[in-house]
């Protein structure tokens, strides 16, 4: 009996290849793995996977082995799960008439320059770029052209503007990707790669290569599969200047409207590039905060590696494997989500040459990853008594981490723990001179003893000289709980990560003032460069007894001596420092906040204008008052947040100060230049006086006082349309998507997300209060009270304001007013009187005289059970037109729903302008953090 068979040309080396074949299996398919060198894939014999060696390359020679085969079993499907070979099994499945992507499409897909023309032709958004090649020169996307081979690419970098991105059409897994700081550069790495004829793989390679301009930003990847985007992946990679990814978490934590920008820009790639069958692997940079600034840097045809596809199974019950074997059998593939899950890898790799320690040591790092919490897969590559090294490409990684666990930023951090554990399976000869590590010899400085080792704890800051002994343990909890495993967020990343940028730039600006060696200082940034591509994994699986700048300037003592560690404080303190790294840290949520009030702003003018003559009573004290419509009131609201808006605005302007400089409280000796760290971070000036520089947190307290008073609007805003739905009322309908259900009351539709409103939007205000509070306790000085414990009620106040916002964006765009309900209140509760009294004020008569006769109409109307119209035509009272809408019309005076229209357009142009103000802010942050990234890779590569 024939056996069906899933025939695999080649197989990736990280892990999927062997899933590929176990999932074939697991249908009741045998697979077959069709390669040129078994013993490249160890899992094959290790699982009895049927292999056919023949040249994959040779295309006659591939098909004679796959007529061999159908000549004895039925071959159901043809899969790879390396790229390389993607074009060559699309080809097959194609000539067997079996399922499979386009073999035009995924050939053009894999020579990245064609791919790059694509995507730009389509309008989706990329790098700039040039095309050169050895025989025919650079084409004219650089803007230059009659040049070749090595001079093309360094007049294309030239034109592209410094530094840029090298790399050759073709390739996986970083190979040959690098970024070039100078032209000198350039030219070497240019020249290296079009000499190449074969990959690593011994396949033939063109002679073209790409310069591409240098995107800055966070990096992700869209997992998408045919055309719906499963999930986003963000993307950790390590120091410059190559690209080696070391980690990725699953899904990532964006916010929904970042989150759908990117899966929305990788399907349009997708698209774009005639894909749309199977796993296709998209990377892209947000280049900026908003959410449209997003750049693809390339689409891979085939399912990511990495080890993705197992976390995407572990966060989201979603098994692409499974998927991409069941499309390629001709089935309907399961994407259904089983999960929610957070998954998070990291890889081992190592900042300089050293050596897998014995064997007993290994199995004691693997053993110690292996045991954090929620830490479910630990794993080395290579055995004791091997050789690693700074990596250069994917092969250069080790090991590996992968942690599962239910709450966000739990895994990563389990991850990077467990990671910086698993490095100690890593001996490194001993540092000679100044440099010597104070760490054991085989931790491979990922572990370190609060006792014993004098000069350890010297560099992590138990003995300062002055103080002998670590803080108190239960203290140090107390104080240190938002950097605690289990916290929520990842306040210690975020506090690194904040810290080691402000370095960056210190380094920079010592080395320009001549303060620092130039050397030293470039020693400093690989390290620190090396600790943020790694996710300070180190520093955070590390004590802290005396906090965590300390822990972590300890971590670069150890790894370098004090002699080139320990002048990364010259010229500061950690009052200056604390007092930056709170404004680099308030950014991001304050960003959030400004892009959720702009969204909200949006969608109120939006429905505003949607429903400016959809007619409803205006209520005051709980009674109809007048009419006015929906849209005006939702204008009115809108005006609102737009104060709020710009109080916001007006209060981020403290962010821009840098206090950087002014030492503990009194500036320092140390000839520095605190405008060029102003520069380098993103600010527009230096502090003039080092005491406020460091006792001032009154960015706070404008932030929340601000937010407090958004807050009040969307409570009250809350409150009006929770009233609004109750069946009472039944002047507003909720979209299903947007209520919640009772567990016991099946009749029910609870619109809970308007309550969710009214309680977050009162966190900010509370935040204030216990952030003016706190710091009424501390002289105007630096104080802990006003540093530490005012500002960590900030976070919380933004948080909640967002959330708020967010929420009432939903609720306001999936809202429908019941235009005859309102229609129907409008009439009935007399709103039209006050008009019919102006009516006859404009007549002659008095206005108390028309008061009292109107009064007098509206009561008989109630007795006569008539409405307001029909009264006052039977009492001979006013002239008519006293339906609602055209009274509502007719009120365009003193800013009345007559004028809806007019007050949206002024509204708008004035929300317009506060936008422009924002994107310069945002903007200069975003080109301040590339102007640092690019001083950093000169200063590190020179």
């Amino acid at each position: 009996m024939s056996e069906r068979l899933l025939l695999l040309v080649e197989s990736n080396t990280t892990g999927t290849g062997r899933l590929f074949a176990r999932r074939a299996a697991d249908l009741g398919v045998v697979p077959v793995l069709l390669c040129a060198d078994p013993g490249r894939y160890p899992y094959a014999a290790e699982d009895r996977v049927r292999t056919v060696t023949v040249d994959t390359s040779d295309e006659g020679a591939l098909w004679a082995a796959v007529e061999a085969l159908a000549g004895e079993d039925r071959v159901a499907g043809v899969l790879t799960s390396s790229e390389y070979y993607v074009p060559t099994a699309a080809a097959l499945a194609a000539r067997l008439g079996l399922p499979g992507p386009s073999a035009e499409a995924v050939r053009a897909c894999r020579d990245k320059a064609e791919q790059r023309r694509v995507l730009a032709a389509a309008g989706v958004g990329g790098p700039g770029f040039a095309v050169v090649s050895q025989e025919s020169g650079v084409s004219q996307e650089s803007g230059v052209t009659g040049v070749t081979g090595v001079t093309g690419a360094v007049e294309a970098a030239r034109a592209i503007g410094l530094p840029v991105v090298v790399k050759p059409v073709q390739g996986s897994g970083s190979l040959g990707v690098r970024l070039c700081a100078d032209l000198d550069e350039v030219a070497a790495h240019a020249g290296t790669l079009l000499a190449a004829t074969v990959n690593e793989r011994g396949v033939a390679v063109p002679a073209r290569i790409l310069v591409e301009e240098y995107l800055t930003g966070p990096e992700f990847s869209v997992e998408v599969f045919g055309t719906e985007a499963v999930v986003t992946v963000a993307k950790h990679v390590g120091p410059l200047p190559v690209f080696v990814e070391v980690g990725h978490d699953v899904p990532a934590p964006l916010p929904g409207d970042r989150d759908r920008a990117l899966r929305e820009a990788a399907v349009a790639a997708v698209e774009a590039l005639g894909l749309g069958w199977g796993a296709a692997h998209v990377e892209l940079r947000l280049t900026g905060t908003d959410s449209g600034a997003v750049r693809v840097i390339e689409v891979n045809p085939r399912l990511a590696g990495g080890m993705i596809p197992e976390l995407v199974r572990g966060a989201c019950g979603i098994d692409l494997v499974l998927a991409q074997v069941q499309a390629a059998l001709g089935g309907v593939p399961e994407l259904g989500r089983g999960g929610y899950a957070r998954a998070s890898i990291r890889f081992l790799t190592s900042g300089r040459d050293g050596v897998l320690a014995p064997a007993a040591v290994v199995a004691d790092a693997v053993e110690r990853a292996r045991a954090v919490p929620d830490t479910v897969e630990a794993v080395l590559y290579r055995a004791a008594g091997e050789r690693v090294g700074p990596a250069e490409d994917f092969r250069g990684r080790f090991g590996h981490v992968i942690a599962v666990a239910d709450h966000g930023g739990l895994a990563a951090e389990a991850a990077d723990r467990a990671v910086a554990l698993l490095g100690g399976a890593v001996s490194y000869p001993e540092p000679q001179g100044e440099a010597a590590s104070s760490t054991d010899q085989h931790d491979g400085g990922d572990r370190m003893s609060t006792t014993g080792d004098p000069a350890a704890n010297e560099a992590r800051g138990v003995d300062t000289g002055r103080l002998k002994a670590a803080l108190d343990a239960e203290a140090h909890r107390i104080v240190y709980d938002q950097y605690l495993p289990g916290a929520a967020g990842d306040g210690l990343g975020e506090e690194l990560r904040c810290i080691s940028e402000v370095d960056r730039a210190h380094l920079i600006m010592l080395t320009e003032c001549g303060i620092v060696d130039a050397g030293r200082a470039a020693a400093l940034l690989r390290a620190i460069e090396e600790l943020r591509g790694q996710d300070f994994a180190a520093v955070r699986a590390a004590p802290m007894p005396r906090g965590v700048y300390l822990a972590y300037e300890g971590r670069l003592i150890e790894q370098l001596g004090d002699g080139t560690g320990g002048i990364l404080h010259t010229g500061r303190s950690r009052n200056d420092l604390n007092a930056t790294t709170t404004r680099l840290k308030t950014r991001g949520p304050y960003l959030a906040l400004l892009d959720a009030v702009e969204r909200l702003a949006g969608v109120l003018l939006a429905k505003a204008a949607e429903y400016q003559d959809v007619v409803m009573p205006a209520y005051t004290h709980g009674q109809p008052a007048v009419p006015i419509s929906y849209g005006h009131y939702l204008a009115g609201v809108a005006g609102a947040v737009l104060r709020a808006y710009e109080a916001l605005l007006d209060a981020g302007r403290q962010l821009d100060v840098n206090p950087l400089g002014a030492g503990a409280i009194g500036g320092t000796s140390v000839p520095i230049d605190p405008r060029r760290t102003a520069g380098l971070l993103g600010f527009t000036s230096a502090a003039p006086n080092s005491v406020d520089a460091v006792a001032s947190r009154d960015f706070v307290l404008d932030l929340l006082s601000a937010s407090a008073v958004l807050g009040v609007t969307l409570a009250r805003a809350g409150r009006d349309l929770s009233t609004w739905t109750s069946e009472e009322f039944g002047l507003l309908r909720v979209a299903d998507t947007l209520v919640g259900s009772s567990s016991m009351m099946p009749q029910k539709r609870n619109p809970f997300l308007l309550e969710h409103i009214q309680g977050r939007s009162t966190a900010s205000l509370g935040a204030f209060v216990s952030a003016a509070s706190a710091m009424t306790t501390g002289g105007y000085t630096n104080a802990i009270a006003v540093g530490t414990e005012a500002v960590r009620h900030l976070w919380p106040g933004l948080s909640g304001a967002t959330d708020a916002v967010t929420l009432l964006s939903l609720v306001v765009a999936g809202t429908e007013p019941e235009r005859g309900r309102m229609a129907e209140r409008a009439v009935d509760g007399f709103t039209s009187a006050t008009y019919l009294a102006e009516r006859l004020v404009l007549d002659g008569m008095p206005f108390r005289a028309a008061h009292h006769l109107v009064g007098e109409t509206v009561l008989g109307a109630l007795d006569s059970g008539r409405s307001l119209v029909d009264a006052a035509e039977f009492s001979a009272v006013g002239d008519g037109g006293l339906a609602p809408d055209r009274v509502a019309g007719a009120c365009v005076h003193g800013g009345g729903p007559g004028s809806t229209a007019a007050g949206i357009q002024e509204i708008d142009a004035h929300l317009a302008s506060l936008r422009a103000e924002l994107t310069a802010r945002r903007t200069r942050w975003s080109d301040a953090a590339t102007l640092l990234s690019q001083a950093v890779l000169k200063a590190v590569t020179s």
